[in-house]
This record gives C-alpha cells, structure tokens and sequence, in this order.
C-alpha cells in the first residue's frame, strides 16, 4: 500500500476530498513509534496508566508496562516490523515471569526500575496502586498486547488460538502516512478481547460492590465520612449528568467520557476525593491532569484562589483539614467544577488532540 486516499465527511452533502497521503517507509515509522507510545498511552487504550519502560522480566526486557482502567497489569511487546511468532513466546514469558512473582516483591520490582525511559517515576508502587483501585491481588493475571507495523499469518493464528482460551493476549498494529509536514497513524485490532477472562472476573476485590464495600470501611475506621460525602456531593451536584464515580479504596474518581486522539470513547478522570490518603486526617480533593489542559483559564483562576499542593500520583491536590475550611473554599471548588463540566459538554465528542 503506497498511498491512501482521504475524505472528510461533514454530512452526506459536505463531503471534502483531501490530498493523497503517502505511507512512511517502515524504518520512519519504527522509529517515531515507541516515543508516542511512551508519551501518549491512550492510543494504546483509553485510561492506561504506563509504570515502566524496559523492565526486567523472564529471559528480557519488555517494552511497555501498564495498568489498565480495571487496575489490571498490561504487557505490551513492540516489535520494529511485522509481528512474528518469536514475539509471541517474549509475551508469553514475560507474563508467566511476572505472574508467578510474589505481589509485594511484584510491586517493588515495578517500584524499582519506574521513571525510566520518559515514564512517571513510582516511589511506592503498592501505596500509589492500592490508592487508584483496590488490594495488589487485581492486577493479576496480566494482559498481553503484541503491537507492531502489521502480522503476519502464524503469529495473528497463534495470538487467537490463545485469545480463545483463559488467558488475554491483544494484537494492536500501527501505520504511518505523511501529511504534510506531520504524520498520521493508522490503528487497527485484529485480536482483541471484548469480555475479560473468566480467571480475572473471579478476583477478589475486583467488583463494584467490593470496592464500595472497603471504602466504606475505611472511611467509618477515619471517621471522615461526613466530610467526604459533602465534597464528593458537591462535585457531582455540579456535574448531574454524565459523570461516572468509580470507588477506590480511599476515595472515589469522578470521570467523565471523552474522545482519544485515536477516537476511542472512554472514561478519563477529572476529580478525586480521598478521606485519610495520602496524609492523614484530611481529606484531599486531586485535580486531573484534564482539568489543567482543557480548561487552562479556570484552572489558573482556582488556582489564585485556593492554595494547590503537589498530588503524589501527579497533578495537583487541594488539602482540606476542617470542616470550616471546606465551607470556605467551597464555592470556589463549586464555580471549577461547574465551568470544567460546561467546557466538556463542547469537546466531549471531538477527539483530543495531542497537544491537548
């Protein structure tokens, strides 16, 4: 395939043809890939949150390791060409390597090589894991994802050989067009797994109610409860529709939907509110890193208003110690919250762009 033709569709009227583009020679595209990756893992898939770049595993180093919006482990192989069959045995160790460690040592071998290769460092893995989902348990079995510039016959026959049974393994496949002085990338999923795996949808832990179930014994056992819900309340009064809370084991994630760059609908969070985690005694209110790119002016605005403290995780947090402080600072959370879910209404089904 030497060129692709384009047109953009506005309606079945408007429709604009664009110019050819000419497909970038393999090497060109090897070499962009892994950077991308790297630095945009939504293209991978929307919430995957990257915790190491060349770790050590089995017999090698993997490319990509990363936790899904489940809290699930991803290992992602890249290859610089086609997919073959020798990349399906690396995954297949790498996994069953990383599988058969004990979670703890799981969590400091993570912990320990994290911040390499362009990747957020992680000083305490099983604090920053256990903080975001629920016990180290949900992160087994792992996933497998095989990406590359195209597969050939016995790999892709073998990855859904083993897609069919209990255990998960993905092929994700790039192509890259110029555009101008810019690049498109082409994604296609010729195995891909729409249902977990019976073996992950038993761990314990894992469910809805489980987790509501351990945050609501954390926040009796901190006694945080009424703050918590009156900032977690006042959120989503400002948020009515749309909004998805996901319970953690400290706190909640407010999400809203949104567009990848890829076009991929998924959840991306723009609030947390956390009782007793990571300081004590307080409960903290963590920003989005969206919330920053998409909404720049509100976010200075609050900013000038009520003071933001470094979130361990990334992003900022607001602290909130008392009762007395959340009323007054209240309406000003209010008024951001509010302004961010007026914005997303505009953008929610426009792609983001990289950029952004």
């Amino acid at each position: 395939m030497d060129e692709i033709k384009l047109w953009r569709a506005h309606t079945a009227r408007d429709v604009q043809s664009l110019d050819t583009v000419a497909q970038l020679a393999q090497l060109e595209t090897e070499l962009q890939l892994e950077d991308i990756l790297t630095a945009h893992p939504e293209l991978l898939e929307t919430g995957l949150q990257l915790v190491g770049r060349q770790t050590p595993a089995g017999g090698g180093w993997l490319d990509l390791l990363g936790v899904d919006g489940d809290g699930r482990l991803v290992i992602y192989e890249l290859k610089r060409g086609t997919l073959g069959r020798d990349v399906v045995t690396q995954a297949l160790d790498y996994a069953s390597a990383l599988a058969e460690m004990d979670l703890d040592a799981l969590a400091e071998h993570i912990a320990a090589r994290s911040g390499q290769g362009g990747v957020q460092p992680i000083a305490d893995f099983a604090q920053w894991y256990e903080g975001q989902f629920s016990d180290l348990q949900s992160l087994m079995p792992p996933r497998m994802v095989l990406v590359g510039l195209g597969i050939d016959e016995t790999a892709l026959r073998i990855a859904r050989f083993i897609n069919e049974g209990p255990h998960d393994i993905e092929v994700v496949t790039f192509y890259g067009f110029r555009d101008g002085e810019g690049t498109l990338l082409a994604r296609q999923l010729p195995v891909r797994r729409d249902e977990p795996a019976a073996s992950h949808s038993r761990v314990a832990g894992t469910s809805i109610d489980e987790r509501r179930r351990r945050l609501d014994e954390h926040l009796d056992t901190c006694g945080l409860r009424q703050r918590f819900e009156a900032v977690r309340d006042a959120l989503r009064e400002q948020m009515p529709t749309g909004v998805f809370e996901d319970a953690r084991r400290y706190g909640v994630s407010l999400q809203l939907t949104v567009r990848s760059p890829s076009g991929a609908s998924g959840p991306s969070r723009y609030f947390g509110v956390f009782a007793d985690y990571p300081s004590e005694g307080v409960v903290q209110i963590s920003l989005g890193s969206i919330t920053e790119k998409q909404h720049a002016a509100d976010y200075e605005r609050l900013a000038s208003l009520v003071p933001l403290s470094d979130w361990p995780h990334g992003g900022k947090a607001i602290v909130i110690e008392s009762d007395d402080r959340w009323e007054r600072i209240k309406p000003h959370i209010c008024e951001f919250a509010a302004a961010v879910y007026k914005g997303w209404q505009t953008y929610r089904n426009t792609p983001l762009s990289f950029s952004e």
